[in-house]
């Protein structure tokens, strides 16, 4: 399950006294959430690399729990984000068994939509991705559901447009 962090990487640490998730990663920047996550073969090519395709799925997962944790369901009723665009930079390879961190921030947000930034990091960064989504709700843009905004502003930090 993700982990929660409202302001600063200085907040991203484990229950145990070890170093910061910040310093044991070599994360930069301010995150709202992180989680610990080991690749797994099915993620990987022949080769044992982590597969491109991968990456975008260990951030579906990111993404669920982000929504959730705005109070929001994900139900066919309900209005939901929808990706409307990617853009991916791969920076380092990634291996079977590495133990990486994967985090999400909101940087902004307009009516309907709003941006995530997602990263894998393993002594720095290693894939940064950027993600334009879209609330939609029968199969039509909706306005972001108001305790959702309120949420992603105040404890995320999102700027509104």
């Amino acid at each position: 399950m993700a982990q929660r962090f409202s302001s600063s990487l200085e907040r991203m640490q484990e229950n145990q006294a070890t170093p910061s998730l910040a310093e044991e990663f070599g994360v930069e920047g301010e995150w709202s959430m992180a989680v610990r996550h080991r690749i797994r073969w099915a993620e990987c090519d022949l080769y044992g690399h982590v597969n491109h395709t991968a990456y975008l799925v260990m951030f579906e997962d990111l993404r669920v729990a982000h929504w959730r944790s705005l109070g929001q369901v994900l139900r066919a009723d309900q209005a939901g984000p929808v990706v409307a665009k990617l853009e991916a930079r791969y920076v380092r390879a990634l291996a079977f068994e590495d133990e990486v961190l994967l985090t999400l921030r909101v940087p902004g947000l307009r009516n309907t939509s709003f941006t995530h930034d997602y990263a894998v990091w393993k002594n720095g960064l290693c894939f940064e991705c950027k993600a334009l989504l879209v609330c939609v709700k029968d199969g039509v843009s909706t306005p972001i559901p108001p305790e959702a905004r309120r949420l992603m502003i105040e404890r995320d930090g999102a700027k509104p447009a």
